[in-house]
């Protein structure tokens, strides 16, 4: 594949990453009342357990399908610790997950097929240091951007 290109070789094997947002950290107004401040809490923790739900469901089927957790970064690059929500006894809920495949563009489309656009716009593929967002067809994956569009659009060079 050249650098002017978007098409992904659809033989070839490439490194997929998913990353699935639970939820994120944001700053909270003030209650201006109990009952208000009862109402939040409940309202929030209802649509973040059906977040919870949804990511755990897709896990677990893309777990069928061979997907791996990300537990490193390619060489050269640092990997940061994750951040999460934890209660007073419970274990950390993470804010975001990422888990990986090496496929053909091919299967990762059927793998993702009928995922949704909320799950599946933050696919990556890794080619030539760049972990390039990529865009699901019916049948196929591929580049949002051909490599020298992403280098020339997020560029920080000036």
């Amino acid at each position: 594949m050249g650098i002017d290109t978007r098409a992904l070789d659809a033989g070839r094997t490439y490194p997929f990453q998913l990353r699935l947002t639970v939820g994120t950290i944001t700053p909270v107004a003030p209650a201006s009342s109990v009952r208000e401040l009862e109402a939040a809490v409940r309202g929030a923790a209802e649509t973040l357990a059906r977040r919870v739900e949804l990511v755990a469901d897709v896990l677990h089927r893309l777990g069928e399908l061979g997907w791996r957790p990300l537990n490193g970064a390619p060489a050269g690059r640092e990997v940061l610790a994750g951040h999460g929500f934890a209660g007073p006894d419970g274990p950390a809920l993470p804010e975001a997950v990422s888990i990986v495949k090496d496929a053909s563009p091919g299967e990762i489309a059927s793998d993702l097929a009928g995922a949704g656009v909320e799950v599946t716009e933050s696919l990556t593929v890794r080619l030539d240091d760049l972990d390039l967002p990529v865009l699901l067809t019916a049948e196929a994956a591929e580049l949002r951007y051909s490599p020298r569009e992403y280098l020339e659009t997020f560029s920080t060079r000036s």
